[in-house]
């Protein structure tokens, strides 16, 4: 697959354009869809990076999952 839908599903993988963004370019597919196409393509869902977000992280874990009333 090298067409526009290839170009724009690299750039969601690699978290250079938002799912709302793909999806729209895509003429609107539902997020299926998407997954289905990154399947197809061999391409992975993107991730979030962490760096810089440690201390959000890490009280967001705190937060969700307190430890036995510490």
């Amino acid at each position: 697959m090298d067409t526009p839908d290839r170009t724009a599903l690299e750039a969601y993988s690699r978290g250079i354009i938002t799912a709302i963004d793909l999806r729209r370019r895509l003429g609107g597919v539902g997020y299926g869809e998407v997954l289905r196409m990154l399947s197809e393509a061999d391409l992975p869902l993107p991730r979030a990076p962490t760096a810089g977000r440690e201390e959000d992280i890490a009280r967001a874990r705190a937060w969700m999952f307190p430890k036995n009333g510490e």
